[in-house]
């Protein structure tokens, strides 16, 4: 498929992760049968129902997994070692492992790659902040 050493073979199998669909799963099955009811009585389409009515109820689980698969894709370390040749290429987490040899170990650029790899999950959590808290709050007891 032509795909060895890019970085899209990277990002490729996480695009539909067991526990983030099952997640999406449990989460629609949580929205109410009403709502789905009022858009068909309404004379919506099913895809309208979804794009809709029940997509813009998701934004808070869909930040969730947002935030949570992008920090799975990009602290990965096994699966790009295993499928890029060039070091040109190499992610993040593989560069800051070649700082550690057995000759001598660059601590120094290590804690400099390592705060600077947190920076675009940071960048990604204050994106999604607003809809993360709203999808932990969803489900508590209002008092």
């Amino acid at each position: 498929m032509g795909l060895a050493d890019t970085y899209t073979v990277i990002a490729l199998p996480f695009l539909a992760a067991a526990v983030t669909i099952f997640f999406f799963r449990q989460y629609f099955l949580g929205i109410p049968k009403e709502i789905i009811e009022a858009g068909r009585m309404d004379g919506v389409s099913e895809f309208g129902i979804f794009f809709r009515l029940v997509l813009p109820i998701t934004k808070p689980a869909m930040a969730a997994m947002a935030i949570l698969n992008g920090m799975l894709c990009w602290n990965n370390f096994l699966w790009p070692l295993l499928v890029l040749r060039s070091p040109e290429k190499f992610t993040l987490p593989i560069g800051l492992n070649t700082l550690l040899t057995p000759y001598g170990n660059n601590y120094e650029l290590l804690i400099i790659g390592a705060f600077f790899s947190l920076i675009p999950i940071l960048i990604l959590f204050l994106a999604f902040q607003r809809f993360f808290i709203e999808g932990i709050t969803a489900g508590a007891v209002k008092g």
